[in-house]
Parts: C-alpha cells; sequence; structure tokens
C-alpha cells in the first residue's frame, strides 16, 4: 500500500506531556494528526498495515498519559481536524473543533442549546464519544447525526440510532472514530444566551482551579452523590502525592501543581477511591481516561 502522503503527518516519539491538558505522559511511538477523513482512514489503514495498536485523542483533555506512554499508533483529532458550518439552526462539524468554540459559534448565530459548553474543554469527538455535560446540559440529545470511520468503512448514526447515557455513548460501545457530527440547535434571543453563557463562565471561573493542569473533572458523579463534598468530607481537599494535588479550590480535581508525574497523579486517584470506599461505602469511578503502558 502507498502510505508517502501521510508522512507529514506522522511523529515518532512524541511526548505525550505536549499533547495533554494535564502536561504530564511519556512518549507516544507514533502521534498522527490527520486533517480530512481521507488521511484519518488512510492512517486506520497503516496502522492496521504494520499491525500497530491504535489509541484515538482528542484534545487531551479528559486524559492521563502513563509515565512510559503510549506504545503504537496514535491518532489525535484536535485543530489539525476542525471546520465547521452552520445552516438551518443546525451545526455541522469535524471532531477535531472545541466544544467551547461551537458554543460560541452557536451563539454568535443566536442558537440556543449549546450554551452549557462554553468554557468545556476538549474536541467535539472527545464531547460525543463520553457524552459530555455540564450546568444539566448534555451533548446526546442534540446529536442529529454523526460520522463514524473505521479502516474499511465510512458510516453515519441517525439521531435515533446514537445511543447515549451518563458519560458513555454508542460510540465507546462500537469502538468506532468519531469524525464529526451534526447537532440540531434551536434559535434563541442572543441576550439571554449570552447571560447564560457569561454565567457559566463566571462559575467555573469562581469554583474550578483553571489557573493549573488538570483534567477536569477527576471522577464521575455517583449516584445520589456528590465527589467534591465527599472528598472534603473525608479531609482530603489540599492532599497532595508528588506534585498531584486534591485542588483546594474545589476537592473534585486533581490537579498538577507544577512537577507532577502521572504515577503521582494515578497513585494519589487510587488513594482517593481507597478512602471514600472505606469512609462512604461509594466505589469512585475515574472520568479521565488512563491510557499507556504500565
Amino acid at each position: 500500500m502507498e502510505f508517502k502522503q501521510l508522512e507529514h503527518l506522522i511523529y515518532r516519539d512524541y511526548p505525550m506531556s505536549k499533547a495533554t491538558s494535564f502536561k504530564v505522559g511519556g512518549p507516544a511511538d507514533y502521534l498522527f494528526r490527520p486533517e480530512t477523513i481521507e488521511d484519518l482512514q488512510l492512517g486506520l489503514q497503516y496502522a492496521q498495515h504494520y499491525q500497530l495498536p491504535i489509541t484515538v485523542i482528542g484534545c487531551g483533555s479528559n486524559l492521563l498519559v502513563t509515565d512510559k506512554g503510549i506504545r503504537g499508533f496514535v491518532i489525535q483529532l484536535a485543530e489539525n481536524f476542525s471546520k465547521a458550518t452552520v445552516h438551518n439552526n443546525q451545526i455541522t462539524a469535524t471532531s477535531g473543533c472545541y466544544f467551547s468554540a461551537l458554543s460560541k459559534l452557536a451563539a454568535y448565530h443566536s442558537l440556543t442549546g449549546l450554551e452549557f459548553a462554553v468554557g468545556i474543554p476538549g474536541s467535539l469527538g472527545g464531547a460525543i464519544y463520553m457524552n459530555a455535560g455540564a450546568y444539566d446540559g448534555e451533548i446526546g440529545p442534540l446529536i442529529e447525526e454523526v460520522v463514524w470511520v473505521t479502516a474499511d468503512e465510512v458510516g453515519t448514526w441517525s439521531r435515533d440510532e446514537f445511543t447515549y447515557s451518563y458519560r458513555n455513548s454508542k460510540a465507546q460501545e462500537e469502538g468506532v472514530i468519531v469524525a464529526g457530527a451534526t447537532l440540531q440547535l434551536a434559535p434563541g434571543n442572543p441576550e439571554e444566551i449570552y447571560a447564560k453563557m457569561n454565567d457559566f463562565q463566571e462559575k467555573r471561573r469562581s469554583k474550578q482551579p483553571l489557573e493549573y493542569p488538570s483534567a477536569g473533572s477527576t471522577f464521575k458523579r455517583p449516584p445520589g452523590r456528590y465527589v467534591g463534598p465527599m472528598i472534603e468530607e473525608a479531609d482530603l481537599k489540599g492532599y497532595s502525592i508528588g506534585g498531584a494535588q486534591v485542588s483546594t479550590k474545589h476537592a473534585g480535581f486533581i490537579i498538577n501543581t507544577g512537577n507532577a508525574t502521572a504515577t503521582d497523579i494515578i497513585n494519589l486517584i487510587e488513594f482517593i477511591q481507597k478512602t471514600i470506599k472505606e469512609k462512604f461505602d461509594v466505589d469512585l469511578i475515574p472520568e479521565v481516561r488512563i491510557i499507556g503502558e504500565k
């Protein structure tokens, strides 16, 4: 097979600390940044041809890569894979678009429904993959169509075919790569849209440790409980292992105070899980995706 056209899109031994919001992680054997769906499909065929394991990431904002890094072929769909258009109250975009930027694009066109996404770090593809949400909103109900890709096929799911639940989606279940989507929004009042977005952004600024590298909320919310207050009640607010710390601003976040390793963060996650299990008999499940060689 001919793969010459991919050479300028593939980076060898790429430090994943440069590709993730936690700013930690060892090297990826190969980091591939496609610019089109054709590139993406050819890249999948390249990995298949050379029998390389495949890992797909977006902007790296909900990701923790181990210190040993990732073996095989890492596909990153981020700003290199980002185009968006607005038509008839719908936004059609490729997966690398920043989710927060789509919220602002919707507001610019006086479309309501995506206000909750303002300030959410990460890409559209990642948001769809995990059914991202905040402030009682989530992306699942807005999906009109999803475009997905495998090495052999490009396909779509309609609104009725695309299933989702809390921090989960059909894309996770099926193991395909989300290449893009169309979101159905509604006409709205621009003043109300911007007021809501400003309110959400102010809440984020006042309650979240945005000044430190992190991966957002560390754990999924267990039924009927809130993670931050439980961690506070367990006296873990501000608790550190190495350079990893439970944020003093919001206990639901683990931050990199500047010199953390992935191992520090993983050890802190596991210590919190053990403590919360002993104190509350609650199993905390990480929302952050942990990948790489152990």
